[in-house]
């Protein structure tokens, strides 16, 4: 299933070298106010009922304000989070016809301290351009593709249905890569890149997870596996590493994981979303309503 045992025993070495510096990057970016980091996981093709399972954290500041997702007045088949800042969206989906979602995390150069600038346009509007009055997974990479993305800042865009996903990035031009079958594991550097600390300790987490879903009848199964996993506050690759980067749900005073979702297609075109409006940790995953508004 996915990329398994990606990294070697001297490449899992280095990247514990790497995170005991952890602690003052993660410093770093607090201060200049450019966090970097969100977690997101993709199952393709592992269960026969569902062929496609997200689930994603989204870490933020505290202060950032935001709606969970609820239908949006713009398109009444998107049911979407909303960004009270911006104006954009994080994470949402269509909920009828043939379903896609789009997912957007904020993207950093390899061995920077912190995610470049945001630009002078929300990159939540790129999330919003790929699922409002688009049918198809392809269908919204075209309008992203088609409409530029000058402007924005460093950004990975998942976008993704039953047939096929994309993740464009802009860290170097434009780029679009095209997800296999199976696992895939997303945070603010190239999909599953185990140079990202967060990614190679999650990863082992994921596989375990897929496990479950390979087997489940019932997408509750699905969810309340996945927030366990969601929840983790461990870093099993690195104990002795007090950062909170290397950790799928983050607490620090003024920075972590505002909420967290998961949402599960099934091949006769319904979408569960569920959501968890806090900390995966300790916040009940609820299902949101994904009944499409005429």
């Amino acid at each position: 299933m996915g990329f398994l045992n990606l990294m070697s025993r001297s490449a899992a070495q280095t990247l514990c070298i790497r995170r005991h510096r952890c602690s003052d990057v993660f410093n770093h970016a607090i201060r200049a106010k450019k966090p970097w980091m969100c977690t997101l996981a993709i199952f393709r093709e592992v269960s026969e009922r569902f062929p496609l399972v997200v689930a994603a954290n989204r870490d933020e500041f505290y202060a950032r304000p935001s709606e969970p997702p609820a239908t949006l007045p713009e398109d009444r088949r998107v049911v979407a989070g909303r960004d009270l800042q911006a104006g954009g969206t994080w994470l949402g989906a269509t909920v009828s016809g043939t379903p896609h979602l789009a997912a957007l995390l904020n993207r950093r150069i390899p061995g920077e301290e912190a995610s470049t600038a945001p630009g002078t346009r929300s990159r939540g509007e790129l999330c919003l351009r790929a699922l409002v009055g688009r049918y198809t997974a392809r269908e919204g990479l075209g309008a992203v593709v088609a409409g530029g993305v000058e402007g924005y800042g460093l950004f990975n865009l998942l976008i993704a249905d039953r047939a096929a996903a994309y993740v464009i990035d802009n860290a170097d031009g434009l780029r679009t890569t095209e997800l296999p079958a199976g696992l895939s594991v997303l945070t603010n550097l190239h999909v599953n890149d185990v140079e990202c600390a967060r990614l190679a300790n999650a990863v082992p987490r994921f596989e375990e997870a897929g496990k479950v879903i390979q087997k489940a009848d019932e997408e509750r199964e699905i969810v309340d596996c996945l927030a366990a996993v969601l929840g983790d506050h461990r870093n099993t690759i690195d104990p002795s590493d007090s950062s909170p980067l290397a950790r799928l749900c983050v607490h620090t005073d003024s920075y972590g994981t505002l909420s967290s979702s998961v949402i599960c297609f099934d091949r006769q075109g319904k979408v569960f979303y569920y959501h968890a409006p806090g900390a995966p940790c300790d916040t009940p995953f609820e299902s949101v309503d994904c009944k499409a508004e005429s």
